[in-house]
């Protein structure tokens, strides 16, 4: 109900003799309410502006699989890449996967990481956000023979350099490793085909000095193929 005009008079000249102290209070009182609900709205409004802001655009999902690279290594891997193809860094990246582990050992900590890695792997390539993958030996036999990775014998675009490069690898059609599980099987069996899934990068780009091999593969439902391909030529140069 709206108060008559004297009264309204009198709560302004009551407010005016108020302390900065008792204004506060008084406000915060009687204005709790719509305060607390002008400020969620304030925060909200900054957190999509600021998502806006800071988000930015995918050009390429690369994971490291058993592979780590040092700083100057990883900048060729990812800003670099966006700068040499004329993109802006303030608005595209690559966007890096760090530190997937994968192993078929049995002990406990190494089961664990690697089954959470592989979730994650599972998880980023059914959403089609993940497009190449940098590995090590031991990751890459076990991301062939799971058929993650794209057969390149039919794939056009591959640098000539790298032809001789190309790598082959069992990929398991069918196998009885659940049924060896729960023992009703007495030894490992599988129907296996080979396939010409990646490229040994030992020696090239940002891993000149690694004392171990490195191979690069394509992600088999990647729907970036030729950006993959662009970035192929760019970190073996």
């Amino acid at each position: 109900m709206e108060l008559p005009e004297h009264e309204r008079r009198a709560h302004r000249e009551a407010f005016r003799k108020m302390s900065l102290a008792q204004k506060a209070e008084y406000i915060f009182a009687y204005y709790k309410l719509p305060l607390v609900l002008a400020f969620i709205a304030l925060v909200a409004v900054g957190s999509v502006l600021h998502q806006r802001l800071t988000t930015k655009d995918a050009l390429l999902y690369v994971g490291m699989a058993n592979v780590s690279v040092n700083e100057e290594a990883e900048r060729v891997l990812t800003s670099d890449y966006v700068e040499a193809t004329g993109r802006n860094t303030r608005d595209q990246e690559v966007y890096l996967y760090r530190d997937l582990y994968l192993s078929d050992a049995e002990e406990t900590l190494d089961h664990q990481y690697s089954y959470a890695s592989r979730l994650k792997l599972l998880a980023t390539i059914d959403a089609q956000q993940l497009d190449v993958i940098i590995m090590s030996r031991q990751s890459y036999d076990l991301l062939s023979h799971s058929d993650y990775l794209m057969d390149l014998s039919g794939v056009s675009g591959i640098p000539d350099t790298l032809i001789g490069r190309l790598e082959s690898n069992d990929v398991i059609i069918e196998d009885n490793d659940l049924e060896l599980k729960l023992g009703e099987a007495q030894s490992y069996e599988a129907t296996t085909k080979q396939a010409t899934n990646a490229i040994d990068i030992s020696g090239l780009g940002p891993f000149q000095d690694f004392s171990d091999d490195v191979y690069l593969g394509f992600i088999g439902n990647t729907p970036r193929l030729d950006e993959a391909l662009s970035y192929l030529e760019h970190i073996t140069r």
